[in-house]
């Protein structure tokens, strides 16, 4: 379960610098940019609202605009640059994740899409 006392309400996008809005659900906490629609899914967040991907993240994905002109950071740890995490056979479907708190940046759409496909963190990760 969240831990409402440690999320803030409001975050700002990695990705174009616009606000994200927290989205309360029992399962866990979500954010969404007005801006660009990505989502940021705090720790353990991904696991816990996979099964409502759909209702999360309703966005159409469009595929990755090729690599990002610059790195992005962390909206929770402010200065700890994201990880993109790449799928060898599908490599425009990413996330980027950081190596602090955990959390995970989605574009919009591609949380829907990687639960949809429930290879892909057992091939990201080599999970059995």
């Amino acid at each position: 379960m969240p831990n409402d006392a440690t999320l803030p309400e409001a975050l700002t996008c990695p990705k174009c610098q616009a606000q994200m809005r927290i989205q309360r659900y029992p399962e866990n906490d979500a954010y969404r940019c007005e801006g660009c629609r990505g989502l940021w899914l705090p720790l353990m967040a991904h696991e816990q609202l996979e099964e409502r991907a759909e209702q999360i993240d309703p966005e159409q994905y469009r595929g990755s605009s090729g690599p990002e002109p610059r790195t992005l950071m962390c909206p929770q740890c402010e200065f700890v640059p994201l990880i993109r995490m790449v799928d060898v056979e599908q490599p425009d479907l990413h996330f980027e994740s950081c190596k602090e708190c955990y959390g995970r940046y989605y574009d919009a759409g591609e949380f829907r899409q990687v639960s949809e496909d429930p290879s892909f963190l057992e091939r990201l990760f080599g999970r059995d």
